[in-house]
């Protein structure tokens, strides 16, 4: 438990540098995993683990493609719009015939689309993971994304973007995403912009699609009651006659130092202000990020989270207090957020900012920690 509390003041260090002081703390080290990952000839990536714990399995298809990848056409959504379309045709599967497919299955399919990846999934029991992984590899392959589709489906994207212009909480994070990051993509919204997004074609999507969608771009995730050879052995049937394709270079601008606070306020027609405290983190393969992420539970998730109890329950200055970290290849982003009644909002940040104080100064609670331990990065022996 000590080890723990250490690593996690550790991860404070590299959320507020002024900690000098925080000892230095080691990684613990992680459970052995029982995920079996394979290699392609294609550069076809698979991830399987076999867990026979109940008879269902999950099916994922990661494409590593997202927002900050649609180089001409940054800020269009074409990612997101993609996400939209695969399922809703192949070349020998017409429109609605994979939902009717996967409900007769007795699953589940949905997918989303973030800054650096678009992901697609079917729950289902685990005797229908073989047509699961059939249906995700045909998406994957042969879209065809068709006009009259494409057509209705933007009309949906347009909801969605009107949704978002009346959401104050969206509004506020994306104006905070684009206070944090000056010069990297990860400044611009996944859905991208309507001016931008209103001229994109279907033929302009579907040459994304064939450019962006190739074999060692892709993994296949399958979690469940399933064999891991035959899993191999299927999807690999399902790609021998893809062949891995160049991928155009992507540059991801590199965000400058930043060399003092930025604050920036925007009116929006609401009753309520939205506060956002953020702080740059490093990227998802550092070694402080799982204890930032224990972090963020901890502070701000759920009922009794510390920003939760101290801000809306304690002190009733905040409608609702949460936070916690997001983290992309390269860097990411911790945040703390409350709604307030707009005179309360300057109190609302610096009792925030106390409570972080408190944690930086006293560390965590054994009790913290146990509510923790279902995060199996940070599990100790």
């Amino acid at each position: 438990m000590k080890q723990r509390r250490t690593l996690i003041a550790a991860a404070l260090t590299s959320l507020m540098p002024t900690l000098s002081s925080a000892e230095s703390a080691k990684v613990p080290s992680l459970p052995e995993s029982r995920a079996e990952v394979f290699t392609y000839d294609n550069g076809l990536t698979l991830i399987v683990e076999e867990d026979r714990s109940a008879p269902v399995a999950s099916v994922q298809a990661w494409c590593g493609t997202g927002s900050i990848h649609e180089g001409d056409w940054m800020g269009a959504g074409m990612s997101h719009i993609l996400e939209h379309m695969l399922f809703k045709g192949t070349e020998k599967r017409p429109p609605g015939s994979i939902a009717n497919q996967i409900q007769n299955l007795g699953g589940y399919i949905n997918a989303y689309t973030s800054f650096d990846r678009t992901v697609y999934w079917i729950d289902i029991p685990s005797q229908g993971a073989s047509e699961a992984v059939e249906i995700l590899a045909d998406v994957m392959q042969n879209a065809t994304l068709p006009e009259q589709e494409y057509v209705k489906e933007q009309e949906v994207i347009r909801r969605e973007f009107a949704m978002g212009f009346d959401d104050p909480g969206r509004q506020s994070s994306e104006l905070m995403l684009r206070t944090v990051f000056t010069e990297s993509p990860f400044r611009h919204p996944v859905i991208g912009y309507l001016d931008v997004y209103n001229k994109l074609t279907r033929d302009d999507v579907l040459r994304y699609y064939k450019t962006r969608y190739v074999p060692n771009n892709l993994t296949f995730v399958v979690v469940g009651d399933v064999h891991a050879k035959k899993m191999r052995e299927e999807l690999g049937e399902l790609f021998k006659t893809t062949p891995r394709r160049a991928l155009e270079p992507v540059y991801v601008a590199t965000e400058p130092p930043q060399l003092g606070r930025r604050e920036i306020h925007q009116e929006f027609p609401t009753e309520l202000s939205c506060l956002s405290l953020s702080w740059r983190i490093p990227g998802v393969t550092h070694p402080d990020t799982p204890a930032l992420e224990i972090l963020g539970e901890i502070l701000g998730s759920g009922a009794s989270s510390r920003l939760n109890r101290e801000l809306r329950e304690r002190k009733e200055i905040a409608h609702q207090a949460g936070g916690g970290m997001f983290s992309l290849q390269t860097e990411g982003v911790f945040v703390m957020q409350a709604v307030t009644d707009p005179a309360k909002r300057d109190e609302a940040e610096h009792e925030s900012l106390a409570v972080l104080e408190d944690l930086k100064k006293n560390g965590v609670t054994d009790a913290e920690l146990e509510e923790m331990v279902q995060v199996p990065l940070l599990k100790t022996e």
